[in-house]
């Protein structure tokens, strides 16, 4: 990902106006996004588990992860004003997200350990989901605010 944030901070440094298209585009990825977590229920605690994806397999999904797109992009777009470059800009968002990856995975990973043991009938899983789909909705302003 940093790697595409150095090619689209030379973009965005050249064409500033673009910035303000991609908000719009993630604002509209990350409003559906929301509305479909809000949207689901429980999870399938009986589905089959597929094979485990090795480390070739997890960074190739990495690049066909759309969520990880639209963040990059749009971190691209909000900070690319404080980069005096495209290789600055994507050692600063490379550096940023490897930190807050891993802070956030172990926590997460935490979290639903401890949310699997309180959260047990659908009707507490939908107002959980809707709760983190208006969260996330919400998180969208702070992208417009500057």
């Amino acid at each position: 990902m940093a790697s595409a944030a150095a090619g689209l901070g030379g973009v965005l440094l050249a064409f500033p106006a673009l910035q303000l298209a991609m908000k719009g585009i993630g604002t509209h990825y990350l409003l559906w996004l929301a509305w479909k977590i809000a949207r689901s229920g429980s999870p399938q605690l009986h589905a089959k588990i597929a094979k485990p994806t090795g480390f070739v397999g997890a960074i190739w999904l990495v690049w066909q992860n759309p969520k990880g797109w639209a963040m990059t992009l749009g971190a691209a777009a909000s900070f690319a004003s404080l980069a005096a470059g495209p290789m600055d800009l994507a050692f600063m968002l490379g550096a940023s997200f490897g930190i807050a990856a891993s802070l956030s995975l172990s926590f997460w990973c935490v979290a639903g350990l401890l949310l699997a043991r309180l959260l047990r009938t659908d009707a507490q899983w939908h107002v959980f989901n809707a709760l983190l789909g208006a969260l996330l909705a919400v998180s969208i302003l702070q992208l417009w605010l500057e």
